[in-house]
């Protein structure tokens, strides 16, 4: 038998995984104060530990120690006599503001955050920690917690935020006339979309239960330019766009899927129409480099059968339905860019 000789750990990277621990417990207190609606009291001034305590029902002690935390990393601001005022970064946690990250925490740390505990039970099995955990898919989940499903669908427009700017400035929307917005869940893109072009009719397409809701959040200067459509793009999309845009759709599903859903926008597309695919995109020479995908592709592991993709892999997908790749454009944040496709 071959005995091989461990190697001993250089303490600098204990210490290293030590500090990578330290996130998950900064992320703790992120949802307490999420939870507390902390950002939402500092946002009348500061106010006193004690003061805090007071309008949260949570004992002074314990609640400071949360705060000291969060100030320590540049979350809130403590100065003297435990007072917490609220900065920049904190007003990130505010509630129904834009770009707000506050239902996005919730999301990540309620329903979705014991999947992540669970990674080995996907990678040894295949399958999916979230469905393991609750017992139905994500989808099944919010359609029977409903409430929990428009926070995670504010979540995503809060998020949203970050790449709206970089979509409008990277890309030209004005000469399309007709564009549908598949998945496009309470319309936040198609307005900005349409907000930018005056000539532009825009179709927000989604299931019945996104739907409903949808249509009492058009805003008033846009209701005769956007309207809406019902259906899943598993079975087919409105027809005779001149542009059909999906953000945040196509990660969400495996290849085989992927390809049902673009053979359907394929089927609706007159030929020269243009396919926006808006997601995440590894890079193909990303090795041993970090990427804000890379752990993107971690939330699909742990909640769906869908993944993060390199350029390459979505080529092949796309070809696989029959369109054409044309171009990667890049918006500023790692966390999306935006793949054009067209029907030839």
């Amino acid at each position: 038998m071959i005995t091989i000789e461990k190697q001993p750990v250089k303490p600098e990277f204990t210490f290293k995984m030590f500090e990578i621990l330290g996130g998950l417990w900064l992320t703790g207190c992120v949802k307490t104060a999420a939870e507390l609606n902390i950002a939402d009291l500092l946002a009348s001034g500061p106010m006193t530990i004690s003061k805090l305590a007071e309008e949260t029902q949570s004992h002074e002690i314990q609640l400071y120690r949360v705060m000291r935390a969060l100030s320590g990393a540049g979350i809130f601001e403590e100065s003297e006599n435990r007072t917490f005022a609220l900065n920049d970064f904190g007003a990130a946690l505010q509630t129904n503001v834009p770009g707000t990250a506050k239902n996005f925490v919730l999301t990540i740390m309620n329903e979705h955050f014991p999947g992540y505990g669970d990674l080995t039970y996907a990678v040894q099995t295949g399958k999916i920690p979230f469905e393991h955990i609750h017992g139905k898919d994500l989808w099944g989940f919010y359609k029977e917690y409903p409430e929990i499903g428009e926070n995670f669908g504010k979540g995503m427009t809060g998020m949203s935020g970050m790449e709206l700017k970089g979509i409008i400035e990277n890309y030209d929307f004005k000469p399309y006339h007709k564009i549908v917005d598949i998945g496009g869940g309470n319309g936040v893109m198609i307005h900005t979309i349409l907000n930018n072009t005056p000539d532009s009719f825009g179709i927000i397409f989604d299931e019945a239960n996104v739907i409903e809701k949808t249509v009492k959040m058009i805003p008033e200067n846009l209701k005769e330019r956007c309207s809406v459509a019902i259906g899943s793009f598993f079975d087919r999309v409105p027809e005779g766009a001149d542009l059909y845009t999906m953000k945040w759709i196509i990660h969400d599903w495996s290849d085989d899927e992927c390809v049902q859903i673009l053979k359907n926008c394929y089927n609706a597309m007159p030929k020269g129409a243009k396919l926006l695919i808006i997601d995440a995109v590894i890079p193909d020479d990303s090795l041993n480099k970090p990427h804000m995908a890379k752990l993107l592709d971690i939330v699909m592991l742990a909640c769906l059968t869908g993944k993060e993709r390199t350029l390459s892999e979505f080529k092949m997908i796309i070809e696989r339905a029959g369109l054409q790749f044309n171009r990667l454009v890049h918006i500023g944040t790692e966390a999306k860019s935006i793949i054009e496709c067209e029907k030839l």
